[in-house]
């Protein structure tokens, strides 16, 4: 299937990622009620309110043995400095035993606990539009925090200076040592980003897999730890495909990529929206069928050493062996048919469709979010013989708040509220969350919080293979309507495919025009243009034009009339092609009357986004006249370029005689000139004596 797409309507954009992450934020802060002037909340300037953070390490786990440490952030929107002060910090003497209490506490500091106090903390001076930081270190061993049973427990700090002061609340988690081992799976996904063309460009690749670029930094985050991955295709296939002109940062990018031990398996090409295609009426997923457009057998020859290629054992060149698909799409899965969907983006319908995908050796399995199923069932569940796998949606939720915030003590504070969650919920064994899906994150805020979910304690982690041995429970999906704007998108695309495929016909490899298109329409699906509606809405109008483009890129040139002047001559014409591709095409050519004889086919080769005039031989059988030529273009296989053409020919072959007949007496004139002069000439001459 091919695509163009219509002008997508309008729906409400997505909640930002900073929004998502403000919110977490503030589950974790509060003002003291009443609120001092100081930091009160001003109706009228509600940006300058100063706030603070207070986050654990070690994702709020209070360690066996060894140090505690605590940070508190104050961050200073406002225009005057904020004076050096004290933070009391204390900690609950009962814990907190679900996870409303939890949410209680963290959002409005409601719980019945009398607070012991452990230690201060002394602030700095905060100046205007800057954040200051400090921490406290308490000995685990320490009372109260040794007196601790195993559970979770409230942690403020009370930040006074002089006579204002401000609130901020934490967790901390008592591990339970003598519990028995349960499973945790912990799915991170290796993204690109958004992406409007079919691959990514060497000097993108060479920027993402650099030092500090965004796939560097994926990498680096998942190296060590037993998350399972979740990779895009199309970032190993954008690789693969430049051979030896790949850059030398993407080349080993790759290769750490692969040697990874890590459980695995690959998203859709460009990670391509799932519920989308199936709500626009597709059996399948869709993928590329070829690779043709990127693939250039230059990059594919001998090897190189020192500079020179290395000699072939025959004197006689063989051709380049390009790579497969199976063999650019590769990323090291032992397991395919695995489908994730964007979170809150697929429901019953969608798992449906992706169950009855067959030609893959291994039984599909799609992973949901346990927000869209009616039940409290573990990871491993099953819909209507549908193997799924489902991750628990508010610890994941959590996870992925924390990985786009680079703020460490914004970050603990939610990697702690993770933890302390996970600790009270009644969560089942195993248990799969995932750090979803974001664009930009850093190699430490993604790490904190892989490590922070496979560093659960009390849980092991675990892969694919062991999330599925365990028994499925039989759950009922919700219906989750698809992106309306996206699946209209989609029919804008497949109403495209028909004048695609015509066009594709004057190209010696069609498959050159389509893998290009099919390429590039699957990245506009991608998921990661969701947070990003503008952009998308741009980078869809201009796939829409450059296909209209494409669709007509070979075409007659045509100007006015045309006046034969002869009973025979040529008949120029001019064919354009605006593909990105040399073509060929037969121009086909008919007399609108008996006046004319045309030869009637002629084959035209024109360069890639080039112009080429082609003779086409015509004689007249009347002296003069009115008459027409009737034009098509036509692929080499006999299928229509377009509508047929007719230019009018106005035909003066007595235009012939009369200029013959002038040219005659012109010569003649000057010849008998040419005589005349030179007997005058000889007449003026002396006669010798």
């Amino acid at each position: 299937m091919t695509f163009i797409s219509p002008a997508p309507g309008r729906r409400p954009p997505r909640r930002s990622r900073w929004l998502r992450t403000a919110a977490a934020a503030t589950a974790v802060i509060a003002l003291a009620a009443p609120a001092p002037a100081a930091f009160a909340a001003v109706d009228d300037a509600p940006d300058e309110t100063v706030t603070a953070t207070l986050a654990p390490g070690a994702g709020g786990v209070v360690p066996a043995s060894g140090d505690l440490t605590l940070t508190l952030t104050a961050d200073n929107p406002g225009p005057d400095a904020v004076p050096a002060g004290a933070a009391t910090v204390g900690i609950g003497s009962d814990p907190l035993v679900s996870t409303a209490a939890i949410a209680s506490w963290l959002d409005s500091g409601s719980t019945g606990a009398s607070f012991d106090d452990v230690g201060e903390i002394a602030m700095p001076e905060v100046a205007s539009e800057q954040s200051a930081s400090a921490a406290l270190t308490i000995d685990a061993g320490d009372a109260p925090i040794d007196d601790l049973d195993p559970g979770v427990y409230p942690v403020r700090a009370v930040y006074g200076t002089g006579e204002d002061s401000l609130r901020a609340r934490t967790v901390l988690v008592v591990p339970d040592t003598g519990a028995p081992a349960r499973q945790i799976g912990v799915v991170v996904p290796i993204t690109a980003g958004p992406q409007s063309t079919g691959v990514l460009s060497s000097e993108q690749l060479s920027e993402l897999t650099a030092e500090g670029g965004d796939l560097r930094e994926q990498v680096d985050a998942v190296t060590g730890t037993p998350a399972i991955l979740a990779v895009d295709p199309a970032i190993t296939a954008s690789i693969r495909a430049l051979g030896s002109a790949a850059p030398a940062d993407a080349v080993a990018w790759l290769d750490d990529l692969i040697a990874l031990p890590n459980d695995r398996f690959a998203l859709q090409y460009g990670d391509a929206d799932l519920a989308a295609q199936i709500g626009a009426g597709e059996a399948s997923p869709l993928r590329p069928v070829s690779f043709a457009a990127y693939l250039d057998p230059t990059n594919f020859g001998a090897p190189v050493v020192d500079g020179e290629a290395t000699p072939t054992p025959t004197p006689t060149p063989e051709e380049p062996t390009l790579p497969t698909l199976e063999e650019l799409f590769d990323v090291g899965a032992d397991r395919d048919s695995v489908f994730w969907p964007a979170t809150g983006t697929a429901g019953a319908e969608t798992v449906a469709a992706l169950g009855a995908v067959t030609g893959g050796d291994d039984a599909p399995v799609t992973l949901l979010p346990s927000s869209v199923v009616r039940s409290d069932a573990g990871a491993h569940a099953v819909s209507a013989d549908t193997d799924l796998l489902l991750y628990d949606a508010g610890l994941s939720r959590l996870l992925e708040d924390a990985s786009a915030t680079d703020a460490d003590t914004a970050r603990g504070a939610l990697l702690a509220e993770f933890t302390a969650r996970a600790a009270v919920g009644d969560l089942a064994d195993p248990l799969l969350v995932t750090v979803d899906r974001s664009n930009g994150r850093s190699q430490a805020a993604l790490r904190g919080a892989i490590d922070a979910a496979t560093g659960l304690p009390g849980w092991t982690a675990t892969d694919l293979d062991g999330l599925l041995a365990a028994p499925a429970t039989a759950v009922d999906v919700d219906s989750v309507p698809a992106d309306q704007d996206r699946v209209a998108v989609i029919d804008g695309f497949r109403a495209a495919q028909g004048g695609l495929q015509r066009i594709s016909g004057v190209l010696d490899d069609p498959t050159l025009l389509t893998s290009s298109v099919r390429a590039t329409e699957l990245q506009l699906l991608g998921n990661a243009w969701l947070d990003d509606r503008e952009g998308w809405d741009a980078a869809i109008q201009a796939q829409r034009e450059r296909i209209a483009t494409w669709t007509d890129g070979v075409a007659l040139v045509l100007g006015g009339p045309i006046t034969l002047a002869g009973t025979s001559a040529p008949l120029v014409f001019t064919v354009r092609n605006d593909l990105p591709w040399p073509a060929r095409v037969d121009l086909l050519a008919s007399p609108g009357d008996a006046r004319l004889v045309i030869e009637s086919t002629t084959e035209v080769e024109i360069g890639a986004q080039q112009t080429s005039r082609v003779a086409i031989p015509v004689s007249a059988l009347v002296g003069s006249g009115e008459s027409s030529v009737d034009l098509q273009l036509r692929t080499p296989s006999g299928v229509e370029i377009g509508r047929s053409e007719t230019v009018e020919v106005s035909v003066r072959a007595e235009w012939e005689s009369v200029a013959l007949v002038i040219l005659i007496v012109l010569v003649s004139a000057l010849l008998v000139f040419g005589v005349v002069r030179t007997v005058r000439r000889r007449k003026r001459m002396p006669v010798a004596p």
